[in-house]
């Protein structure tokens, strides 16, 4: 998707799981990684990465000079922390007693904060702004909620695979998650070629925005049509759980993997939900139809899009 429906879609999912919509920024943060080249898709898209990135981010986003808007003092208030931890950073490197994971996460907390902090005003003055349009006021008024930011984040990486393959498990796994079938279903250059034109994105973005998929009554099991009526079919228009969300995109992204280990996603679900503080189990069978339910239509739509002759 590109970076203005990426924030979109993560405004619905939050909103789906009364979270605030403040936090659909995090969606874009990924599209960091484009600089160096040799990191794009590899870096900030991995999961193991993406807790350290909210941590960075919602102190970025928490300074007074940011919520201000006053990008050029947050220029120079994070100029001279990204200098600070470049030279830590060198002194972790220099160090023949340091950790891999301790030279691991001093280079990475240097990248993460120089990178951030260069394309935040982009963020929040294009496609946040953009966005807006589409998910109203609430989405303007940055949220640092850590589970919002984090769902925000992971959705980028889960929607990111109606357009590329991705290797979101690295280092847990190599394998690449993508929906194979739809790009074998459709015409695919035709797809790279013209998707993100505004004639084309721009209503797909309204469409999946104005979806009752959102809304739809999904029950945790399956069940015949006739038991979803009524009072159970109420019970399951309730939000979503954020945690649960976030489980059940990494569930799919898993799906989406051929050939991964199922130990892999299982340990990659654990250590990312153990950073925000939930170590025990989490329910996620109603996320994870909703997922499906979600993959489908946007499938629907882009293969009546693009036909493959």
């Amino acid at each position: 998707m590109d970076w203005e429906t990426h924030i979109v879609l993560a405004g619905k999912m939050l909103e789906a799981c009364a979270l605030p919509k403040g936090a659909a920024i995090y969606s874009v943060l990924p599209v960091i990684d484009i600089e160096p080249i040799h990191y794009h898709r590899q870096y900030a898209h991995l999961l193991a990465n993406q807790p350290l990135m909210v941590e960075i981010a919602c102190e970025i986003f928490a300074t007074p000079e940011c919520r201000a808007r006053n990008f050029p003092a947050l220029r120079q208030r994070m100029a001279a922390v990204v200098a600070d931890l470049d030279l830590g950073a060198a002194r972790v490197q220099a160090d023949p007693a340091a950790l891999h994971f301790e030279r691991l996460e001093a280079r990475n907390r240097a990248y993460f904060t120089r990178r951030i902090a260069e394309e935040a005003e982009h963020f929040i003055t294009g496609e946040l702004a953009g966005a807006v349009e589409v998910l109203g006021p609430e989405a303007s008024g940055i949220s640092t909620d850590r589970l919002a930011a984090s769902l925000s984040l992971v959705s980028h990486t889960y929607f990111d695979t109606f357009n590329n393959p991705v290797g979101v498990f690295i280092p847990l796994a190599a394998n690449y998650s993508a929906h194979w079938d739809l790009f074998g279903s459709i015409d695919y250059l035709e797809y790279k070629a013209s998707f993100y034109h505004p004639d084309m994105i721009r209503p797909f973005r309204r469409a999946m925005d104005e979806s009752d998929v959102w809304r739809r009554a999904l029950p945790a099991e399956e069940k015949d049509e006739r038991e979803t009526r009524g009072p159970q079919a109420a019970e399951a228009c309730r939000s979503y759980s954020g945690a649960a969300l976030i489980k059940a995109m990494i569930q799919r992204l898993g799906a989406l993997a051929p050939g991964i280990s199922p130990g892999s996603v299982e340990l990659a679900i654990r250590n990312f939900l153990a950073t925000l503080g939930l170590r025990q189990i989490v329910p996620a069978d109603r996320e994870l139809r909703f997922c499906r339910t979600l993959e489908a239509e946007m499938k629907e739509r882009i293969r009546a899009l693009f036909p493959r002759n």
